[in-house]
């Protein structure tokens, strides 16, 4: 099998991009040791560059990489739906690596990615990881949906903070005191957010917001049926249940909610009689479920344009710093609050 541009590079010690503007003579300046060990990384494995490859040698691809999660969850396969159409209206193809949040997965795609000259990368992805940086070296890249600390990475996500405590407030709106949440994994910084945005709200009113009101899961339909099954089982939140107090629960995401809503279905819980709902993401499915969600809507179509827009500013003028580019959303009010 003929050796690839990965190859090459993991011989070298080096990413792929420095392997690229070695055989380009650019547009990076390559330091001479780098060179050095990249020239006889090449003779050794015998490498020769695609002839297309060649033949593109200082010209855009017109190429976009993206990762993202599995479509299960109704919110990436419609944010990467409005990602696709951006890219194509634009003038440029997508290309699309499907990788279940799996790091291995996503460095392999990058590396693909790279080794076919994508312009840019557009990655969605609950951590940049370091080596997701390093193997995308000198290739314009936008974090999409989440903050990222990667080095030269620009990103575009949501307020999750503010949306969290929309969520809560409306349920304090209806009433409501004791309100749970049901978040994201640990450690994951837009999970933290919206548990901040969440505690924040309960703490502006005086209201319980302590760590036994809390339960952490996966962002899956699983997570959140487990999680209910948690809230309901032990604590506050239990006790209230059996007391037949009115009780409130913001979901960390739609997707959650549904698994949420499926255990109070099996349990007798009645939606929103027994237990409100506010949900996160304002999904198509969300809206269509029984009873329908009220959730924070993310402005896909806004969250793709502006990720699309940075990453061309960033294609046509390598030098330009990296930005954190903040969205903003809004409450869509369907009926599992309690508003009829």
């Amino acid at each position: 099998m003929p050796a690839t541009r990965a190859d090459v590079a993991r011989l070298a010690g080096v990413s792929p991009a420095l392997v690229s503007y070695v055989l380009n003579n650019g547009p990076r300046k390559v330091s001479p040791e780098a060179r050095a060990r990249i020239e006889r990384a090449i003779e050794t494995l015998g490498y020769r560059p695609n002839a297309v490859a060649q033949a593109l040698r200082g010209l855009n691809t017109r190429l976009i990489g993206l990762l993202t999660p599995a479509p299960t969850n109704a919110y990436f396969a419609e944010l990467a739906e409005c990602i696709e159409r951006r890219v194509f209206d634009s003038g440029n193809l997508l290309l699309i690596g499907m990788t279940n949040e799996d790091p291995s997965r996503e460095l392999r795609y990058v590396n693909a990615f790279v080794d076919r000259r994508v312009d840019g990368l557009l990655v969605i992805s609950s951590r940049v990881q370091p080596m997701i940086a390093r193997a995308a070296e000198g290739v314009p890249a936008v974090a999409v949906d989440r903050a990222s600390a990667a080095p030269g990475f620009s990103s575009v996500c949501i307020n999750s903070v503010h949306g969290a405590q929309m969520c809560v407030e409306h349920l304090q709106g209806h009433g409501l005191r004791r309100i749970a949440c049901v978040a994201g994994p640990r450690d994951l910084l837009s999970s933290e957010d919206r548990i901040r945005g969440w505690r924040r709200q309960q703490d502006r009113l005086g209201l319980p917001a302590s760590e036994d009101l809390v339960a952490n899961a996966p962002f899956t339909e699983e997570g959140g049926y487990a999680a209910l099954r948690e809230l309901i089982d032990l604590g506050p939140f239990a006790d209230a249940l059996r007391a037949g107090q009115p009780l409130g629960l913001f979901v960390s995401s739609d997707v959650q909610a549904i698994g949420v809503l499926r255990a109070c279905s099996e349990l007798g819980i009645r939606v929103p009689e027994d237990i409100a709902i506010t949900s996160f993401d304002g999904t198509r499915l969300g809206a269509s479920l029984v009873p329908p969600l009220t959730s924070f809507r993310q402005p896909l179509e806004t969250i793709a344009a502006m990720a699309v827009e940075e990453l061309q500013r960033r294609v046509a003028s390598a030098d330009l710093e990296p930005r954190d580019l903040t969205v903003e959303g809004n409450l869509r009010i369907g009926r599992s609050c309690g508003c009829a």
